[in-house]
């Protein structure tokens, strides 16, 4: 029998190849020792059994190359994420905190929510909305104003109507940021919460 000379030494037999369609035993034993199954196997069948055989698992093992191959591309480019829906959803508040701003003065309120949260109210008491401006409130870096202007705190208060917003949502990781501007010469705490509904 010729040889060939081929990176796989045996893979012109495996294709059905062999120059004069014999295949010595010792070589098909060589090829299954693989499975553990050697020898004990090629003295059960036939050549042309064994053939059949390696034909085949070798077919099988090109399928698994190419579905290992797509996985890792598919890992890769991210397609395995999956959206899954939130289990339970309701309105939920998160509060501002109390901070103290100087007379004059203005100050950024950083809140990180722990859930996907839309908020939809801003409440600020009555009790200290006559010294504030809102000036900015920003989801993450997107601010939901629509232009640059101040926006009197009263608007805000808790006796308000038609005040209630569709604002983005904040995912766990984003800040939601509220500026204000202090209206008083005298230093005052700043205190207010936000309303809106959170899904888990």
């Amino acid at each position: 029998m010729k040889r060939h000379h081929t990176k796989d030494p045996y893979g012109d037999l495996v294709d059905g190849d062999s120059p004069d369609g014999f295949v010595p035993t010792e070589i098909l034993a060589d090829l299954l020792d693989g499975e553990g199954e050697g020898v004990e196997f090629v003295g059960k069948h036939s050549t042309d059994d064994l053939l059949e055989y390696l034909l085949k698992r070798k077919a099988v093992e090109r399928k698994q190359a190419i579905k290992r191959d797509l996985l890792r591309r598919r890992i890769q480019s991210g397609a395995l994420l999956r959206s899954v829906a939130p289990r339970s959803a309701r309105e939920y508040a998160i509060g501002l905190g109390s901070t103290s701003i100087a007379g004059n003065s203005s100050a950024r309120i950083n809140v990180k929510p722990q859930l996907i949260f839309r908020p939809e109210r801003l409440l600020v008491p009555s009790c200290l909305a006559m010294d504030f401006l809102v000036t900015d409130l920003r989801i993450g870096r997107r601010s939901q104003l629509v232009s640059k202007g101040a926006i009197p705190a009263v608007m805000f208060t808790e006796n308000a109507f038609g005040v209630r917003l569709r604002m983005d949502t904040a995912q766990p990781s984003m800040f939601i940021t509220i500026s204000v501007t202090n209206l008083n010469r005298a230093a005052r705490n700043f205190q207010g919460g936000i309303i809106g509904p959170a899904v888990e």
